[in-house]
């Protein structure tokens, strides 16, 4: 699924297609890299994120099928939680998972179909490393830290209804701000087959799409 520059990139063009549906920026952004906080929980298994990541039905991480009835759940919590006093984080939170649900759909699924072999060295793999790279270099470039991380320095960690603590986001925000890119060097991308650069930017303009068309109903009142 995508990292973390993936999922803040399409959280800013989000924020610049409805700025007046997000009243409060660093929640927003926050809540877009909150669901894989979950990485961070005692004894962590790949599918403790069916439960941050809102899925529906019994499939293991990574195996989903049911991409509509996984879009349905993502949206009936984005309604329940409308009027919360969190309501830009939740946003947020939403908008990851249905950049995730978009992957799965668009990418990970023929991926994992074309390259079965691939699929199962896991992190091992080709798409794994390629993937890391590209989010690598793109945390480098000091126009998206500008973009960022000012705004993730200024968010507050909340509980989010017993599916990932506040102790987990906090966790996640201080790794992505101060550790996961720190002493990493720009990346040779020139041998990238799977995932470059462009691919992954023409992914943020369509994932940005999927998802506007998907929560404007719940949004447009306030746009």
């Amino acid at each position: 699924m995508p990292f973390h520059m993936t999922h803040l990139h399409i959280a800013k063009n989000i924020y610049r297609a409805l700025p007046e549906a997000i009243e409060n920026l660093p929640q927003f952004y926050l809540g877009n890299i909150a669901p894989d906080a979950i990485h961070n929980r005692k004894g962590y298994k790949s599918d403790y994120k069916r439960i941050s990541h809102l899925c529906v039905g019994d499939a293991p991480w990574g195996m989903a099928t049911n991409n509509d009835e996984w879009i349905g759940n993502v949206l009936k919590f984005l309604q329940n939680n409308k009027n919360s006093e969190n309501r830009d984080f939740i946003l947020g939170y939403c908008c990851h998972v249905l950049s995730d649900i978009f992957n799965n759909i668009a990418v990970w699924t023929p991926f994992r179909l074309k390259y079965p072999e691939e699929f199962a060295k896991g992190y091992g793999g080709l798409y794994h490393q390629e993937s890391e790279k590209v989010d690598i270099e793109l945390g480098l470039r000091e126009e998206n830290r500008n973009d960022f991380w000012v705004h993730l320095e200024k968010a507050e960690p909340i509980d989010l209804d017993n599916i990932v603590s506040a102790e987990e986001i906090a966790k996640h925000k201080e790794n992505i701000l101060h550790n996961w890119y720190k002493n990493k060097k720009h990346q040779d991308l020139s041998e990238n087959k799977l995932v470059t650069v462009e691919s992954t930017m023409k992914f943020i303009k369509d994932a940005t799409d999927f998802i506007i068309d998907k929560i404007l109903y719940f949004v447009g009142d306030t746009c």
